[in-house]
């Protein structure tokens, strides 16, 4: 229920936005490079040990009077999971990679220092596991990979003209990140 209702916010002011005849902060031809610590991923194994760290690259243009950004992903994190049966006991280390395609639409702000934006991503999840040597169950794998979905929104706040720190929420490979942004 609140993801729907979240949802629906945003598309409101999405359409109350298409009409807005302000600029965005984030102009045509400008490209981002951002890092960011991420906190919560989908599809992990076991505990976080090392939080979702990404890096994307963001490259703004305009279609038809609409500023969209297209970019990538390559993200990083890793987990363990552990399992014991009377006496014996087992850890598995989880290793997650992450290489994915963005694409957002931003806001447009009277100022030119907020850079708001909602997005998708797709990208496939890189998983490797070490297993534990003394497991003898036959027929059994921890790996798996998998392709990845991603919607998100966020917003950057420029505190000098070609750096930002940037806060995104959503469902991706981190639930919510935070980070600082470049621009080239």
């Amino acid at each position: 229920m609140k993801r729907t209702l979240g949802v629906l916010l945003f598309v409101c002011i999405l359409i109350i936005n298409l009409n807005a005849e302000y600029p965005t902060a984030f102009q045509p031809g400008e490209k981002i490079v951002q890092a960011g610590l991420g906190f919560g991923v989908a599809g992990v194994y076991g505990d976080i040990v090392i939080p979702p760290i990404s890096v994307s690259v963001d490259i703004a243009k305009e279609i038809e009077g609409y500023p969209i950004s297209f970019g990538g992903l390559i993200g990083y994190s890793k987990s363990e999971y552990d399992w014991s049966w009377y006496t014996d006991e087992w850890k598995w280390t989880y290793t997650y990679f992450m290489l994915g395609g963005r694409a957002a639409y931003h806001l447009k702000m009277k100022s030119d220092k907020i850079d708001p934006y909602g997005g998708l991503m797709l990208g496939y999840n890189i998983v490797s596991v070490k297993e534990p040597s003394n497991y003898t169950l036959t027929g059994y794998s921890a790996k798996s990979s998998y392709m990845m979905y991603g919607f998100y929104c966020g917003a950057r706040y420029f505190f000098n003209p070609n750096m930002a720190i940037y806060t995104e929420l959503g469902y991706g490979f981190g639930y919510f990140n935070l980070g600082l942004s470049f621009k080239l």
